[in-house]
């Protein structure tokens, strides 16, 4: 288990050099994915390396000529990377424009000045009834299909997706037991190790990444561990579409927090919901968008209300209180917060919201906003 968990540790500690390092051990293109709604299976199919964009390590310079700096993080993060050439061994890009105001800007920007040798735009619908947003769904999967089958100059069959679609759906399924453990025994992992396992499979080949996990969860279904009955069982919701940083999941365990669950991107979101194999494959990866749950406010969600999914999670885990993290300047979530937080209020739910920047200058503001919440659910 901690042999794993270090591997795990190494991978995201660098996933610049792990990935380049992967293509070239492969021989194979690499094609990154703007998160969130992207079916990677498509581009495993492709005999490809699928990996989903991720935020970087390093302030933001280059990419304020490009960007605004009043967009998130993984926006000016990965424009940043882009121009400076630290993403040079992606030799593909694909993006879902619809998800967000700043996600349209980057086919223009990446045409202009770092164009790779394969890029497509998707337009992903949002999720009102009707069979028309299914049939348009499928339609745009087809056109990618057939992008991808141009640029690698091989047929897609269905046999493959199907194949690629099982690899996947395995992963969700090791992922889920990693999370069912966690909640039978949350000591036994640290939050900052729950999400570097998430992460690891966004750039990791999802072969590489199930051997892992099997070899994990055998670990962790054999370790006891001792239950610490004076933690107090939090849920953190949000964080869409980029990592948390390590040290505010570090601050809320050092304030005498737990989190048995979660309902973050990097975290439960990620591995939400199988891909049904029964028919076209393509229309089983249209209908795993097409889910409205777990809520998104990128998808124009309004039958299921995320406050509901988040009080259930919550009491599921006998957990006390709701942290939301919203992403500065990520302008879905924000919209949906009031609406969100009015939710918590009319259920009696102790929550509390704490913001994210990509440049993060000091936890002193959050680790007090943090403190009084402790305070707060402490007596409960």
């Amino acid at each position: 288990m901690e042999k794993v968990l270090t591997e795990i540790a190494e991978v995201t500690a660098d996933p610049y050099g792990y990935v380049a390092g992967l293509k070239e051990r492969k021989e194979k293109k690499v094609i990154g994915c703007f998160p969130m709604h992207i079916p990677d299976e498509i581009i495993h199919a492709a005999d490809l390396i699928p990996v989903v964009i991720w935020r970087g390590n390093e302030p933001v310079t280059w990419g304020h000529a490009h960007v605004p700096p009043y967009d998130c993080g993984i926006t000016r993060s990965f424009v940043d990377d882009a121009v400076r050439g630290k993403l040079g061994f992606m030799d593909g890009m694909v993006f879902h424009v619809r998800q967000c105001l700043q996600a349209g800007e980057f086919p223009f920007i990446m045409e202009r000045h770092v164009k790779p040798s394969y890029q497509k735009v998707l337009y992903l619908p949002a999720l009102y009834p009707g069979d028309v947003m299914r049939d348009f769904t499928i339609t745009e999967l087809e056109g990618f299909k057939t992008s991808l089958e141009e640029f690698t100059g091989k047929k897609i069959s269905d046999d493959n997706l199907n194949k690629s679609i099982e690899i996947y759906n395995k992963n969700r399924s090791l992922l889920e037991r990693v999370y069912e453990i966690r909640r039978e025994k949350p000591e036994i992992l640290k939050a900052r190790e729950v999400m570097q396992i998430v992460w690891s499979s966004m750039f990791m080949l999802k072969e590489d990444h199930n051997k892992l996990l099997t070899e994990l969860i055998k670990g962790m279904e054999a370790k006891t561990v001792e239950p610490e009955k004076d933690k107090i069982r939090v849920i953190p919701v949000g964080c869409l579409c980029q990592t948390l940083q390590f040290d505010i999941l570090d601050l809320i365990e050092d304030l005498g927090m737990i989190i048995p669950d979660d309902d973050l991107y990097i975290g439960s979101r990620y591995f939400a919901n199988q891909v049904n194999l029964d028919g076209s494959p393509l229309g089983a990866l249209a209908d795993r968008y097409l889910t409205r749950t777990p809520v998104c406010p990128t998808k124009g969600v309004w039958q299921v209300h995320w406050g509901d999914e988040a009080i259930k999670k919550m009491r599921d885990n006998d957990a006390r209180g709701i942290i939301s993290i919203i992403v500065k300047y990520c302008p879905p979530h924000a919209c949906y917060y009031p609406d969100f937080k009015s939710k918590m209020e009319q259920e009696g739910i102790n929550a509390i919201m704490i913001e994210m920047e990509h440049e993060i200058i000091t936890l002193e503001a959050i680790k007090t906003r943090l403190q009084s919440f402790v305070e707060i659910i402490g007596g409960v």
